[in-house]
């Protein structure tokens, strides 16, 4: 089986969620049959990643794709009813690279990550393609219009429309749609859409449960230059920290993600918050940690960095979006919170009963590990593959 895999974004290093998702896929198809990876990449930051994937990927493309370039595109296409997201990523060199591909070759199954990446899958009419929306991207921006304001409101407006619709224009475009969680599904109008199906993130589930003791330490961790993890760590260290401190005034609340904006990096000291940036091993500073905390306001899809929080037996408390994605229950496998008031209540709660926190570690642990572990989305991943390539 020839497999083709379709990326606007390198997926190496897995230091943000979509990385992880992707990286695992690519990863996963490689055992499959002989894959190529055509992506677009920015020499400049992207060339340790390129020479990790050439040895690992039999076949790789990496075509150069600034962000000059991008900026430029997304001018031009103001006019347009294309979301600007298509737009950004539009790259002829890309697309006589493809091109070239399929006159030298028959690719049996085509991966094509994001709708981004759909105006190239398109070449690909003969083989059968899979979509993979991950995230109802529409569902963040308009979840984002209540955080933000001014020219960057009127544009996630204007994105959120047009982006729902092309969600829902390309529905039909492809042999499948994976998409990452019910939710995400039932807000595009796919979930009873014969060509969709949900195709979750996986976590890996390390051997030991992170241990009960209190340590009087928060945690949250993602990739600190993306706009829902900005703001949910200012939540954390600037309005939900004070109210916590007085009652528990030895908690720390450690921020743990590659790239921190100046933003972010301006929180370390303050009511008791520490910036680590990326660290080596995420899973130590998980351990170390009592409560992972993340008022997710407007984020969508299934958070990875909640999942592997889940992994280790740490209680979650974050946004009902997060959980409802999850299909998890509140108060059982973890911790509902709607604003930043209810984050320090049930933050308290779990400070104050070990119990309570053993709990909620080992029920949300055991759920990741029904749905959510490598063995289980791998499964999933051979049948859907193997049921388009029967069709074939």
């Amino acid at each position: 089986m020839k497999i083709l895999f379709l990326s606007s974004r390198i997926p190496y290093p897995p230091d943000r969620g979509d990385k992880v998702r992707t990286l695992f896929f690519l990863r996963e198809l490689n055992k499959l049959g002989e894959l190529t990876l055509a992506s677009l990449v920015d020499k400049s930051i992207d060339s340790e990643a390129m020479s990790v994937l050439d040895k690992e990927i039999p076949h790789t493309y990496f075509i150069e794709h600034t962000k000059q370039r991008a900026l430029k595109n997304m001018a031009f296409n103001i006019p347009s009813k294309t979301p600007f997201q298509v737009a950004y990523y539009k790259n002829k060199n890309l697309m006589r690279k493809l091109q070239e591909l399929k006159q030298d070759n028959h690719y049996d199954l085509v991966y094509t990550h994001l709708i981004r990446m759909v105006p190239y899958a398109k070449i690909f009419s003969d083989s059968q393609v899979i979509l993979d929306y991950t995230d109802c991207i529409s569902l963040e921006y308009k979840r984002s219009l209540e955080h933000i304001s001014g020219i960057r409101k009127l544009f996630f407006h204007v994105e959120s429309e047009r982006t729902a619709q092309y969600e829902l224009d390309t529905a039909n475009l492809f042999a499948e749609n994976w998409v990452i969680s019910p939710v995400d599904i039932s807000t595009m109008g796919l979930k009873d859409h014969k060509r969709s199906t949900i195709m979750p993130n996986q976590v890996f589930i390390p051997e030991k449960i992170a241990d009960s003791k209190l340590k009087n330490r928060l945690i949250f961790t993602g990739n600190m230059s993306v706009p829902h993890n900005i703001v949910a760590a200012e939540n954390v260290a600037k309005k939900i920290m004070p109210a916590l401190i007085r009652d528990h005034p030895d908690l720390q609340f450690y921020i743990v993600g590659a790239n921190p904006k100046p933003e972010v990096q301006a929180l370390h000291g303050q009511n008791n918050t520490h910036v680590l940036g990326f660290v080596d091993d995420l899973y130590e500073e998980l351990f170390k940690s009592d409560i992972f905390v993340a008022p997710l306001y407007f984020s969508a899809g299934i958070q990875n960095k909640a999942l592997e929080a889940m992994a280790c037996g740490i209680p979650v408390v974050t946004t009902p979006n997060v959980v409802e994605s999850l299909k998890a229950d509140d108060e059982v496998d973890i911790m509902s919170a709607a604003d930043n008031n209810a984050f320090v209540d049930k933050i308290k709660t779990l400070l104050d009963h070990e119990e309570t926190r053993a709990q909620i570690g080992k029920s949300g642990r055991a759920l990741i590990a029904k749905t959510y572990s490598r063995e289980a989305v791998t499964e999933l991943i051979s049948e859907r593959v193997n049921k388009l390539i029967d069709k074939d």
